[in-house]
C-alpha cells in the first residue's frame, strides 16, 4: 500500500496535479500492482459451503468472482449477499417479517433452496486495467459494491481492487488524512 501511496504523491508533487485529476487519470493496472487483496474466483456450481470457506480465508475480498469453465467473469457474489443467504439458512424467522409482498415471497423462496453459488450470483461488473480509479469508485457506487475484479479484455479475472483500501491509499497521499480525524479544540 505504501507503493501506492508514494506513487500518488510523485504524481501530485511532480506533476503538480490535483487530487481530483491523479484519481480520473491513475490507472487501475498501477492501483492494483500496488495494492494487497487479491481476487477470489469461484464457479457457478460451487457449493455455498466451498464459497464461505473461501470467504473466510480471504475475507478481505468483500465481492467473490463467478467464472465460467474458461475463466471468464459470469456473475458476483458480494459477501454480504452470501452471509444473508446463509443466515436465512440457519434461522428464517428473523426475515419472515420482512416478507411484504409475492415478489418478496418468491425471492425468500429461491434463496432458501439456494446451494450453489450460480444460485445466488448477481450480474457480473468488473474494471479493466487500462480505466481509472475514478471509473472503479463509480462503477462501484453504481452497484452498491465495496471492490470489483479486474478483467482482461477477454473478461477473465486478473485482479481485485477494494473500495476501502483504494479509499484509504487517496487519503493519506493526497494529505486528506485529518477528515478522518476528531476535531481538536483548544
Amino acid at each position: 500500500m505504501r507503493g501506492l501511496v508514494s506513487f500518488l504523491e510523485r504524481q501530485m508533487g511532480e506533476i503538480g496535479q490535483s487530487p481530483e485529476s491523479i484519481t480520473q487519470q491513475t490507472p487501475i493496472a498501477e492501483a492494483d500492482r500496488l495494492l494487497r487483496i487479491g481476487p477470489v474466483v469461484v464457479h457457478a456450481g460451487d457449493s455455498l459451503k466451498q464459497l464461505a470457506e473461501l470467504a473466510v480465508e480471504n475475507a478481505a475480498c468483500r465481492v467473490l468472482s463467478v467464472v465460467d469453465e474458461s475463466g471468464r467473469l459470469v456473475g458476483l457474489i458480494p459477501v454480504r449477499v452470501l452471509v444473508n443467504d446463509i443466515f436465512l439458512k440457519i434461522v428464517p424467522e428473523e426475515f419472515l417479517a420482512e416478507i411484504a409482498d409475492y415478489q418478496a415471497v418468491l425471492q425468500y423462496a429461491a434463496h432458501v433452496g439456494a446451494r450453489t453459488c450460480g444460485q445466488i450470483m448477481s450480474e457480473p461488473v468488473s474494471v479493466h486495467p487500462d480505466e481509472t480509479v475514478r471509473d472503479a469508485f463509480e462503477r462501484m457506487h453504481a452497484h452498491r459494491l465495496y471492490g470489483l475484479p479486474i478483467t482482461d479484455e477477454d473478461e477473465r479475472v486478473v485482479g481485485y481492487i477494494d473500495q476501502l483500501e483504494l479509499l484509504l491509499v487517496w487519503v493519506r497521499a493526497t494529505g486528506r488524512s485529518r477528515l478522518l480525524e476528531p476535531e481538536v479544540r483548544p
